[in-house]
């Protein structure tokens, strides 16, 4: 189980990796399922294929890269899941 740092009052969730093992949509959504989100952007440092493919069928489920990350996605979802890493790269990019 990976660490998760959350306040469960606010809408960001940090993880310090989020790796799904396949492309299949209802692995991702049992990943989902273990930090009980539903409604979330996915914010990675980069974005692998096997979860851009599981979340392309989901809608209320969105990835992004972090450079891609931008006011309007944020607001779009009940919550953010962002990694350590594009984390860091987002603040490297607003400094």
């Amino acid at each position: 189980m990976h660490h998760v740092r959350t306040d469960q009052a606010g809408p960001f969730a940090i993880v310090e990796d989020f790796v799904v093992s396949s492309h299949k949509t209802k692995d991702l959504v049992s990943k989902l399922n273990e930090f009980a989100l539903d409604n979330v952007l996915i914010v990675a440092e980069d974005i692998a294929e096997n979860l851009f493919l599981a979340a392309r069928n989901l809608h209320k489920v969105d990835v992004l890269d972090a450079a891609g990350l931008d006011p309007v996605s944020l607001i779009g979802f009940d919550k953010v899941l962002m990694t350590v890493p594009a984390l860091k790269k987002v603040e490297e990019m607003l400094s």
